[in-house]
């Protein structure tokens, strides 16, 4: 184990299903608790940052179709099928929290299998991504909550 091994961030991911069953309102119908990889790119994205250069931290969150294993080398979603700004980031002693609710209007059609976090609305350098344990079919009556906690410790 190296020094970055033991000061980068543990990812944990939380999604959490839900049912529309009338006008703006939601009922939970599934929740999966998932740990993620921080990639090596979105490794290399901290340490330029800490060494000063202009760059942007994670700003977006994306879906995708695949269900290949995450592995250190990506630099993408398998097959990603949508992406928009994060909608709520909190910062707390050694933690960040990242938050994203996948609206029922949004990236319907897919059978939704990964998840990320980007610096970019598109391309830019992914930082983390999560293969799901159960895919979500994303219908009009389906949103979701993704939750990433990223927490720093030695």
């Amino acid at each position: 184990m190296t020094i970055l091994d033991r000061v980068m961030p543990a990812v944990n991911v939380e999604a959490i299903v839900w049912e529309a069953f009338g006008l703006n309102r939601y009922r939970p119908i599934g929740r999966q608790r998932l740990h993620n990889l921080a990639v090596t790119a979105g490794r290399n994205l901290i340490r330029d940052l800490l060494h000063g250069d202009s760059l942007a931290g994670v700003t977006h969150f994306a879906v995708g179709t695949s269900n290949t294993a995450v592995a250190p080398a990506d630099t993408a979603l398998g097959a990603q099928v949508f992406r928009d700004a994060l909608a709520q980031k909190a910062k707390d002693t050694v933690k960040l929290t990242a938050k994203y609710f996948l609206a029922s209007g949004s990236a319907n059609g897919n059978t939704l299998r990964e998840a990320g976090l980007f610096n970019a609305a598109s391309g830019g350098t992914m930082y983390a991504r999560v293969v799901l344990e159960t895919a979500i079919v994303k219908t009009a009556s389906i949103a979701v909550t993704f939750t990433w906690d990223l927490t720093w410790s030695t």
